[in-house]
């Protein structure tokens, strides 16, 4: 099915008519026709996103801490909740300045979808899964939670399939617009074309590459994969130039929550006070000291206040303030420059310093910009605007944004209680991903171990949808239900299956 629409920038009177290809994943994908909707394709896509129970189940996975300690703190749902609204503030100043037409609910359809992939525990809960998946496969298969989202998106999200010619039911997940996957889509690399560590898609989707942007894409990544593999400064160079400019502005727009509200949480939870300047050890080249100065020198302004009727309430309002500040200041200076002439290298490295540093004695990052000093192969850098501009930080924002993430990492990510947690949840997740990955030592083990999955993976399984991985499609299946888990669900399910004396009635996805 291929739907298009118009989208007018000056709200439906016909002025600066851009064309929109909203063409979905699967265009062959039965189900009941609808009459036609009163909503574009992507107000489509973002509402489907909302409805999910995949979304839902955001709401009890961790951002920084625990969902388990108080309600005050973010999880992945209001995370992503603040980065849409953080989006669409930052792609309307784009289109005002530039006269853009950046669909605002395409990036807020993106936003709402960009973690719908994340596993338990945060980023630890991903790189468990991965380490265990690549362990049992022997480095067959991986798990990447930017790839999770889009195999939700696409497959397991349970809402369209078809039955297919050969009697097997097909998975459609939500089937979004190709724009859509495109937006989330930070990292074009194919796992079998990768270093296997991290960073990459699963091989299932590489066909969302070839559609987006041809077998010559493919074909390059595939010609060229030892050179994009041979450092840290090539891979993210290629991710960056390969990113669509609302997958960029998303991708700003989670900085910046990352950087500003976490930290709001570390100081509601004290981790982060006026007395953590002297917990951070700088070293000697520490790019970022200015920035960190000045944020405890501000944050301690704030509880400064001397005020003989309201001094906590005065406080409260002041550090909403002065987050708030920050995050107004990094939106309206997040700006984009056209990429005309960014694949010559020498021009383009001469002209962008923070590509010159990290490209001092770098010769395989040279030979990446010499390589594609005509363009990457798919890519329409002269016509498709979200191929045509990079986003970039004026006025030295980026350099904000990272010092916040230095603080957070110095004071909260390194403090005592939450590597405590994070190594119960370890723990947990080690212990479920043995359980549920069991072939065991006796006939019939493996069978065993199947019934202990809800009936809807049960029924994927005994139908084929895992048949593709052949001898590790137990492990892959294990991946994908774990993965899905809430924090709660995954210490009730371990307290239900290790803890005999708290045996708890669970009830399956």
């Amino acid at each position: 099915m291929i739907e298009s629409y118009y989208n007018f920038a000056d709200g439906g009177s016909g002025k600066d008519k851009i064309y929109f290809n909203a063409e979905r994943v699967f265009d062959d994908c039965s189900y009941k026709k609808k009459e036609p909707s009163l909503r574009n394709p992507f107000q489509i896509d973002r509402d489907r996103i909302i409805h999910s129970s995949s979304f839902r189940r955001l709401r009890n996975k961790t951002q920084v801490f625990g969902v388990f300690t108080l309600d005050y703190y973010r999880t992945r749902l209001t995370h992503s909740l603040e980065v849409s609204q953080i989006a669409r503030a930052i792609a309307a100043n784009i289109n005002n300045k530039h006269g853009l037409n950046i669909s605002l609910d395409l990036i807020e359809a993106i936003a709402l979808a960009h973690d719908i992939g994340h596993p338990p525990f945060g980023h630890l809960g991903e790189e468990i899964i991965n380490s265990k998946l690549s362990e049992l496969t022997e480095g067959r298969c991986g798990f990447e939670a930017n790839g999770q989202n889009i195999r939700i998106l696409n497959f397991l999200e349970k809402k369209l399939y078809d039955n297919g010619n050969d009697g097997k039911i097909r998975l459609c997940g939500l089937n979004p617009c190709l724009k859509t996957i495109d937006g989330i889509l930070k990292y074009k690399l194919p796992f079998k074309f990768s270093d296997k560590k991290k960073h990459f898609i699963y091989d299932s989707d590489e066909f969302i590459l070839r559609r987006l942007h041809g077998d010559e894409f493919i074909y390059f990544i595939k010609n060229n994969y030892n050179l994009l593999n041979a450092n840290s400064s090539v891979k993210e160079y290629f991710f960056e130039l390969t990113r669509s400019l609302e997958c960029q502005i998303l991708n700003a727009a989670d900085d910046i929550a990352y950087a500003t509200h976490d930290l709001e949480d570390g100081v509601e939870s004290k981790l982060v006070d006026i007395n953590g300047y002297n917990k951070i050890k700088f070293d000697a080249n520490e790019k970022n000291k200015k920035s960190i100065d000045v944020f405890f020198s501000n944050l301690g302004n704030i509880f400064k206040i001397n005020t003989t009727k309201m001094p906590q309430l005065e406080i409260k309002m002041k550090l909403k303030e002065f987050f708030s500040n920050y995050i107004s200041k990094f939106i309206v200076n997040i700006d984009i420059t056209e990429r005309k002439g960014i694949f010559k290298s020498a021009n383009f490295l001469s002209n962008n310093n923070i590509f010159l540093k990290s490209a001092d004695n770098n010769s395989e990052l040279f030979n990446f910009f010499n390589l594609i000093e005509d363009g990457i192969p798919g890519l329409d850098t002269a016509n498709d605007y979200s191929y045509k501009y990079s986003v970039v930080g004026k006025n030295n924002i980026n350099e904000e944004i990272q010092a916040l993430k230095t603080i957070s990492y110095k004071l909260i990510m390194e403090n005592r209680n939450i590597l405590f947690n994070r190594n119960k949840a370890k723990h947990i997740l080690i212990k479920l991903f043995d359980k549920f990955s069991s072939r065991g030592n006796y006939e019939g083990e493996e069978d065993e171990t199947l019934k202990l999955y809800p009936d809807d993976f049960q029924e994927l399984y005994n139908n084929g949808f895992y048949d593709e991985y052949n001898e590790d499609k137990l492990y892959k299946i294990c991946a994908d239900y774990i993965s899905g888990m809430t924090d709660l669900y995954a210490m009730k399910l371990y307290s239900s299956l290790f803890e005999t004396a708290n045996i708890s009635d669970l009830s399956p996805f």
